[in-house]
């Protein structure tokens, strides 16, 4: 993914939100609209185009789909602009 693309990600809200929670570990697809406060609708939306970018991946639990930051370079930039934990 080329840095562009990645900055273009993190640029929208609610992806951002959804990156900021990721960063602290594995959530379920069920949790994530809650902490951010937006829809399931919504949230599923962003997350499969994260999925598509190859910026998060997801794995099956049962019924639950977890997801977690495959690209390295989000856990740096969070770092880098110093987000609070």
């Amino acid at each position: 993914m080329n840095d562009v693309l990645l900055l273009k990600m993190m640029g929208s809200e609610t992806k951002y939100k959804i990156l900021n929670v990721l960063r602290k570990g594995e959530k379920c697809a069920c949790e994530i609209p809650e902490l951010i406060g937006t829809t399931q609708s919504n949230t599923s939306m962003q997350l499969q185009e994260l999925a598509r970018n190859h910026v998060i991946e997801a794995r099956r639990d049962g019924k639950k789909m977890i997801y977690k930051i495959k690209e390295p370079r989000i856990l740096k930039i969070f770092k880098a602009i110093k987000v609070e934990t």
